[in-house]
């Protein structure tokens, strides 16, 4: 029996991605930037067999189905058993749908040996999950206003993320909802594009420079702007709760007393944190003391690949 093992890093957006301007293409409003974690990823496997979809032990629920078929009619051939597991909190705003979307498409390519080219993959595998075309692609991966994926070199030889795993339980709401809602009814949302876009000049300049204190400084800038714009939403949309901000102002705190680190945000209440590995020990001892929640720790790079 045919088989074919897929694996696919989570990426996780230091210039974040909120809304699309083409819903039937999944084309951004704003390009975003990412990190890939090599440490967090989806694993999936597909034989050949009657179509079914497994996640993580289950099946899947008509919302994850419709994601998986929408892909899958791309290659002509849906006589496929599909079993993907992730190694981490699934919905839980730690882009579970991206390192999915991007293990499954990678794996169908393999599996039908469609032989796409990169940007033939990062359209099939952003209409299960837009930010999911991001996980392609190695190190700094971005993705443009029309749709297409790069890959940026990562001059830094000591990344690390911390994530600070605040809830488990599945969002209330799903990015995919919320980011509708904000594009149509949040007042600052085109000053949000504007200053998205300015962001992104200032992170590839410091990318560039090596300047890992101006990354991590407009990283967090881009997070602050994104839940202000989705609190301006109506109805609000919230995913930040008091044990976010206290992770968040912790950070804060920690580099005026000299431990250097950045936050970031996505759809979710999990904070992920940007250090350098000579600083993990510290963060490990600091956050275990300060806070009750779990920590998941992972190095920087990895693309979504068939093995």
């Amino acid at each position: 029996m045919k088989r074919v093992i897929s694996q696919s890093p989570v990426n996780i957006a230091l210039i974040k991605y909120w809304g699309k301007k083409d819903e039937e293409k999944v084309l951004p409003y704003t390009t975003s930037l990412s990190l890939t974690l090599t440490d967090l990823y989806t694993e999936t496997t597909i034989e050949e067999g009657p179509f079914s979809f497994i996640l993580n032990g289950k099946p899947a629920n008509e919302e994850e189905l419709k994601r998986i078929k929408d892909v899958l009619v791309h290659f002509k051939h849906d006589q496929v058993s599909i079993t993907s597991t992730n190694n981490f909190p699934t919905a839980a705003g730690l882009a579970s749908s991206a390192s999915g979307l991007a293990a499954l498409t990678v794996g169908l390519n393999t599996f039908f040996d469609a032989q796409l080219s990169l940007q033939e993959l990062a359209y099939l595998t952003r209409l299960g999950s837009g930010s999911a075309c991001r996980s392609l692609v190695d190190d700094f991966g971005v993705w443009d206003t029309r749709g297409y994926v790069k890959q940026i070199a990562n001059p830094f030889d000591d990344l690390m993320m911390m994530i600070v795993t605040i809830s488990k339980e599945k969002k209330t709401i799903s990015s995919r909802d919320a980011m509708k809602i904000t594009v149509e009814t949040s007042p600052i949302y085109q000053d949000w594009i504007d200053a998205s876009f300015a962001d992104l000049d200032a992170m590839y300049t410091a990318i560039e420079q090596k300047n890992f204190k101006r990354v991590g400084e407009v990283m967090e800038m881009n997070s602050q702007r994104l839940h202000e714009v989705m609190k301006s939403s109506q109805p609000s949309i919230v995913y930040q709760t008091e044990d976010s901000i206290a992770v968040l102002k912790h950070v804060q705190q920690a580099r005026l007393e000299g431990l250097e680190g950045y936050a970031t945000m996505d759809a979710g209440s999990n904070v992920k944190i940007l250090i350098q590995k000579h600083n993990l020990d510290a963060w490990k001892k600091r956050l275990e003391k300060s806070f009750p929640f779990p920590v998941m720790i992972s190095r920087i790079g990895g693309h979504a690949h068939a093995k």
